[in-house]
């Protein structure tokens, strides 16, 4: 949910409707207030009640039906005139009954002000109005007669007058399209936005289809060109790295048959050494390349922490000779990784450890601690520990400390950086300090899971 509203589209999408609610509302507000202010009555008013004058004019004094015929039949609405022996109406449907409510009309207040500025008196005090049955009713005195006017005609079928509601439908309309056009400009950053991840995620044969010709296009392009470059690369490094293990190795091999053909045990020995010295250099080279260059893939499966570890020690014939404690989780510790890889990073760190344990020392501890979303794996050792330069340049390739400078003691200066390499590829860290008692402490922070898509 976090990461939902983490998203721009998310964000925008959400402004978008939180503005389309506010715009709605203030346009009701808007028409509402206008249809209510008095300015905007006033206005109306004195154009109605300058009409209501004109037609009186020719309706003359007494009213003429004749003169109220052609005034009906030439506007929209019908006529009753009622009073003096005198009652007429141009429609028999036109009947004025009691369950009409009328009031005084104030829309012709601007009308009324007129009038009294210019010192007369003004006519249309006495107008009322009313809204019977989806029709509009007028009630103008006139002397000792009384006109009614009624709109739509009574010929004319009633319809309500959906002013508010269409427009508001009209708006709803364009904000509709507005939201679908805004959805089209987001499709292309949402393509480039996957597209990117998977290439991020070493995909690099993946291609963003992004057709625009604007500034998303050319970003898509420049991000499939470097996508491009990085295959080119890392092809190159790849061949390169087949050639050089080629290289080194088919010779080392000779030289293996040929030493074996020496006499001598001791000079045997120790050139076979050499010559296995190199080959694991080599090695721990091109596996931390691969790493560090992320075309190596990892080839992910659940397997269980404490299941590989003890088996490891049991079986590895360097740890099973060693003084080891391995503490195991007793609710289990499945996790998510490259099992081979997991392997060869636990035992790098362990045998490490074990260079730098004195023989009369503690055993070496192995312990896993359970989080909410990682493992921590804990392997410890009982020795000098390190100095601070060696905690910070541990990690670095061929690097090492004092006390072990020689291959016999201390390897080649590849194993923890190559464990760096195996644990970063897995989203995880490495951190190495000296314990507060005695010795030095490797932890390792690993996912339970990978998430890649996440965590790119």
């Amino acid at each position: 949910m976090k990461r939902l509203f983490q998203s721009l589209s998310v964000k925008l999408t959400v402004v978008f409707f939180i503005t389309a609610l506010v715009y709605l509302y203030g346009l009701s507000v808007g028409i509402r207030y206008l249809i209510d202010e008095d300015e905007l009555r006033e206005i109306i008013g004195y154009y109605q009640s300058s009409y209501y004058d004109y037609m009186l004019e020719d309706l003359e004094y007494p009213p003429s039906i004749d003169k109220a015929e052609e005034i009906v039949d030439a506007m929209p609405f019908d006529m009753k005139i009622v009073g003096e022996d005198l009652d007429w109406s141009s429609s028999p449907q036109l009947t004025i009954t009691d369950n009409i409510n009328f009031e005084l009309s104030t829309l012709n207040v601007a009308k009324i002000k007129a009038d009294i500025a210019e010192g007369r008196a003004s006519s249309r005090e006495g107008v009322e109005a009313a809204r019977y049955k989806n029709r509009t009713y007028g009630k103008i005195p006139f002397g000792n007669y009384t006109i009614f006017l009624v709109t739509p005609k009574m010929s004319a079928p009633v319809q309500r007058a959906y002013v508010v509601e269409a427009i508001i439908a009209i708006t709803l309309l364009v904000l509709f399209i507005c939201y679908g056009l805004v959805q089209r400009i987001f499709r292309p950053i949402k393509s480039i936005e996957e597209g990117a991840t998977l290439i991020g995620q070493g995909e690099l044969k993946h291609r963003i289809n992004v057709r625009q010709k604007d500034e998303l296009g050319s970003l898509a392009n420049k991000i499939n060109q470097a996508a491009r470059n990085a295959q080119a690369t890392l092809e190159q490094i790849e061949a390169l790295g087949l050639a050089v293990s080629h290289e080194l190795r088919s010779p080392l091999t000779r030289a293996k048959l040929e030493v074996e053909l020496l006499e001598d045990t001791k000079i045997k020995e120790d050139l076979l050494n050499e010559i296995n010295a190199m080959e694991t250099i080599i090695t721990n080279l091109l596996d931390s390349e691969a790493l560090s260059s992320g075309h190596k893939a990892l080839q992910l499966e659940i397997f269980e922490i404490n299941y590989i570890i003890s088996q490891m020690i049991e079986k590895s014939g360097f740890l099973a000779n060693s003084n080891i404690v391995f503490i195991e989780l007793e609710d289990g510790s499945d996790v998510e990784a490259d099992k081979t890889l997991f392997e060869v990073m636990i035992k790098n760190i362990t045998e490490n450890a074990i260079r730098y344990n004195p023989a009369e020392a503690e055993p070496i501890q192995i312990r896993i601690k359970k989080m909410e979303n990682n493992y921590e794996i804990k392997i410890r050792d009982f020795g000098s520990g390190f100095s601070e330069e060696d905690i910070a340049k541990v990690t670095e390739p061929f690097y090492r400390t004092d006390q072990s400078r020689s291959r016999q003691s201390g390897g080649f200066g590849l194993g923890l950086y190559l464990c760096k390499q195996i644990i970063e590829a897995h989203q995880g860290s490495i951190a190495i300090e000296n314990h507060k008692e005695k010795g030095a402490v490797v932890a390792v922070t690993i996912p339970k899971r990978q998430n890649l898509m996440d965590n790119a």
